[in-house]
């Protein structure tokens, strides 16, 4: 049977909820912050509402009591939100000015130049008077500074100072002094184009090496010069593009005493090839020339004489690769008076030091199973090759060495609690070096 309607009602009445007065929204509070403006645009809060409600008949204090508990609880909630991001924004907002802004990160690069005896290093700096810039030079111990006069390398004179080699015009000319008639060694035609660059006087001054580069059958292409958005310049430049031809390159030696010139017999193959390196062996009238297939799939080591015969020291084949585009691998240094030279190659998975004898034929692995990052300096007197790497984590450099005769695994030069990234300049003695680093928050 039902329950009798007197039941009911009773029951409805003990569990019924209470009663909740009307209430009408008479106010909505819109909290927000006002847009600032800065270097990096606008930055806007976002926009929170509070409601604030009024009974529309009599409500009991208890009503009204919640809706005001409820109301401060939004806002004291909202305020700590805000005060987070506040945090948050201006410790971003001062880190991207310090980038930008004030330039932190844009350190001055420390150009140092030791002289020969490691006494000294010359350092082209700004003078703390003048403002201008000027080449001081500082005493390895004392530190005592003095300027001098601006030191000149420039590969194109000789090392007595007589001749010197210059391009000008798509021609090769040769210098004496400073009053003689110039002399044309090559001459061009006038719609040719060609360079010459990566000059190698010889130590006694009686050669020279150089690259004659021919771009001339390489096609221009229009590139949009920047200026005045509304009339953009325009310049052509030769742009060789994948498949098509490149530029002819070849190696040629210059003889002082009869001012000939005697090209290199290098042996081209017909889709072209690239020259990296040039460098007299010590102790000899040999030249030493690096040569790249196109695809860089293939490295020679050459060894050229004045008369420009050629002996190919030593091949490196490697499908992807022999040396990178990014050129860390190119080149060689030698030692012992010209009986041993080490190079750099990834032949092994790694990129890593290797000895090579004069002739090519023999060969020791100097560094192990990881990546050398770049070559530093090699110190024959004390029998160590300086390079930097980080076997343990890609994102740092440090200063490591091995014995030259690859006795001994590597040595960490770079202090073990100073990570980062180091950069040195080795004096010629091996017992001082120019040192500077930087970290991700310590540039």
């Amino acid at each position: 049977m039902g329950a009798s309607p007197s039941a009911r009602n009773q029951f409805l009445q003990t569990n019924a909820r209470p009663a909740v007065p009307q209430l009408r929204l008479v106010k909505k509070i819109r909290q927000h912050r006002q847009p600032t403006s800065g270097n990096f645009g606008f930055h806007f809060k976002r926009t929170r509402y509070a409601k604030i409600y009024r009974s529309s008949r009599s409500a009991t204090s208890a009503s009204l009591t919640l809706v005001r508990a409820n109301l401060a609880q939004t806002l004291t909630k909202s305020s700590a939100e805000t005060s987070a991001n506040d945090n948050w924004r201006a410790e971003a907002l001062e880190r991207l000015k310090g980038i930008y802004d004030r330039g932190v990160f844009r350190t001055p690069t420390l150009s140092g130049d030791w002289v020969d005896d490691s006494s000294g290093y010359h350092v082209n700096e700004t003078d703390p008077d003048t403002k201008k810039p000027v080449t001081a030079l500082y005493d390895a111990v004392s530190g005592a500074r003095q300027v001098v006069a601006a030191v000149e390398n420039n590969p194109r004179v000789s090392p007595d100072g007589k001749f010197t080699l210059v391009d000008k015009g798509g021609n090769l000319v040769l210098k004496y002094g400073s009053d003689a008639e110039p002399e044309k060694l090559i001459e061009n035609q006038a719609e040719q184009d060609i360079r010459y660059h990566k000059f190698q006087w010889h130590p006694s001054g009686k050669y020279a090496a150089f690259i004659e580069t021919d771009r001339s059958e390489i096609r221009l292409r229009s590139v949009l010069v920047p200026g005045d958005p509304s009339f953009p310049g325009v310049a052509q430049h030769r742009f060789a593009r994948v498949g098509e031809k490149i530029p002819g390159v070849r190696v040629g030696i210059f003889n002082a005493e009869d001012s000939s010139v005697t090209w290199v017999s290098l042996d081209i193959p017909e889709d072209g090839h690239y020259i990296r390196f040039l460098t007299w062996i010590p102790n000899s009238d040999k030249l030493m020339v690096e040569q790249l297939s196109r695809f860089r799939d293939k490295r020679d080591f050459l060894v050229a004489s004045t008369d420009g015969k050629v002996e190919r020291i030593y091949r490196e084949v490697n499908d992807a690769w022999a040396v990178g585009p990014h050129g860390i691998n190119s080149g060689a240094h030698w030692i012992d008076d010209g009986q041993a030279f080490i190079f750099i190659s990834e032949k092994g998975g790694w990129r890593q030091a290797y000895l090579c004898s004069r002739d090519g034929k023999q060969e020791t692995k100097l560094t192990g199973e990881y990546d050398i990052i770049d070559r530093v300096t090699i110190d024959q007197a004390g029998g160590w090759y300086y390079f930097y790497a980080s076997p343990e984590n890609g994102t740092q450099k440090y200063l490591y060495r091995v014995p030259l005769d690859g006795s001994a695994k590597e040595e960490r030069i770079t202090p073990a609690d100073q990570p980062g990234t180091h950069d040195y300049i080795v004096s010629p003695n091996g017992k001082q070096a120019l040192h500077s680093y930087s970290t991700l928050n310590d540039p």
